[in-house]
């Protein structure tokens, strides 16, 4: 365990939106061109509220089982191939910035990652990190939703963070960009920062 005079000693990442900037308006054109021209769902993103969404991300379902639940709202034509394209496409680039500030964090502290995410998302973004050649490279452990069966804001996720790596939640600071999440992580006893759009992730690091 890294020591450090000001108490912390580990930091728990979120991913989407933190970490890396999701591109939903780019991904949601993309599913728009997929669908009919008559479907009444006008924003494909108010899919979201199937079950299937869900049970993707906690793995009760496969990439193809995800696939054939949502076939039936897009084109006739379209293959799973070109629906997984387009589900990617909301997966920004990693920064480069963002690497470094990881690499010398992990000087100091022990460093986790934890993601609502999901089989295909994973397999994308994983080896696309600028610099490594794996994103675990940079963290202690990588936590994902789909492999733990559970998902923020279940207080149960963070509590297998902290049981398996012995971290006290004194010690510990997760990074999240939503609400609901930030605030089942406090009410455990962690220390939280909660990112918004003119939060600089370098820039609020390098003041620790």
């Amino acid at each position: 365990m890294k020591s450090q005079n000001n108490g912390l000693k580990n930091i728990i990442f979120d991913l989407g939106n933190v970490l890396v900037p999701l591109e939903t308006e780019r991904a949601r054109t993309d599913f728009r061109k997929l669908m009919p021209e008559d479907s009444r769902f006008k924003d494909p993103f108010s899919l979201v509220s199937l079950e299937c969404f869900t049970q993707y991300e906690i793995g009760q379902i496969s990439s193809s089982g995800f696939f054939n639940c949502l076939k039936p709202y897009f084109r006739s034509d379209i293959t799973q191939e070109d629906f997984f394209h387009a589900w990617n496409r909301i997966i920004g680039d990693f920064p480069p910035e963002h690497v470094e500030m990881l690499k010398n964090l992990r000087k100091r502290y022990n460093l986790y990652l934890l993601s609502n995410t999901n089989e295909s998302h994973v397999k994308y973004f994983e080896k696309k990190v600028p610099g490594v050649n794996h994103i675990g490279e940079l963290f202690e452990k990588v936590y994902y939703s789909n492999i733990e069966g559970l998902r923020k804001p279940q207080p149960e996720i963070y509590k297998v963070i902290l049981e398996q790596n012995k971290l006290a939640p004194q010690e510990t600071l997760f990074v999240d960009d939503l609400p609901e999440n930030i605030e089942a992580a406090g009410k455990l006893g962690i220390q939280t920062l909660h990112v918004t759009p003119d939060v600089d992730l370098p820039k609020w690091f390098s003041g620790l």
